[in-house]
């Protein structure tokens, strides 16, 4: 598995052109929309073989999943060293996570690699809850909406210290900068416990079900 590293391309960093957000007529099809985003953003991260069509079976052995999250915890610390002062003000992974590197599909040893990325995801990058998906939602596929909303919000945050972001979170960015500039809003100050400022106008959940086209 080749790995292009994704750092050194923080916000406002010239990239290629973002595509339009297009309306879509269920949240199915926007789903569908943000598998194929994020499949496309991991095929230009790692060199792997994925698609929307694959992008679960890919992902439910958990090492890609673990391999993302070393890659992350290894840009927060880069970006720790680089800048420390602005990195205080970010919440950000100091653990990778240990992975069992020949899971297969199925297998206790795949489950518990989609578990070890789960419990980063929750302990080091302090994904809240309502973004969080439980084992058996990928490897079952009980709860699809909430890996893809899971994954997002943690390229989202790797963003922030150097990682390529998927499309939808560059668009997002883009999105609020403009209704910032439209309605005249100051950039947010960060809060007492160190968070970034300017949080997204724009959750997920609140584009996957068309609010925002």
């Amino acid at each position: 598995m080749s790995q292009q590293r994704g750092y050194r391309k923080r916000p406002g960093t010239p990239g290629p052109p973002v595509r339009s957000i297009r309306p879509f007529k269920s949240s199915e099809q926007y789903l569908e929309a943000m598998k194929e985003d994020l499949a496309e953003w991991l095929r230009d991260l790692y060199g792997l073989d994925i698609d929307a069509d694959n992008f679960l079976q890919v992902l439910e052995t958990g090492l890609v999943l673990c391999q993302h999250a070393n890659a992350v915890t290894e840009a927060a610390l880069a970006y720790l060293a680089e800048a420390p002062v602005q990195a205080q003000r970010i919440p950000m992974p100091r653990m990778g996570v240990s992975c069992n590197g020949a899971a297969q599909p199925g297998t206790f040893q795949a489950r518990d690699n989609v578990s070890n990325f789960i419990h980063w995801c929750r302990k080091e990058m302090g994904i809240q809850e309502v973004l969080m998906f439980e084992t058996e939602d990928l490897v079952l596929r009980k709860n699809v909406r909430n890996v893809v909303l899971c994954l997002l919000e943690v390229g989202r945050r790797a963003w922030r210290f150097g990682m390529a972001a998927p499309t939808l979170v560059q668009l997002e960015a883009e999105i609020d900068e403009e209704l910032r500039q439209e309605l005249a809003l100051p950039l947010q100050q960060p809060g007492p416990d160190g968070a970034e400022p300017g949080e997204p106008l724009h959750m997920p959940s609140a584009v996957l079900h068309g609010q925002v086209v």
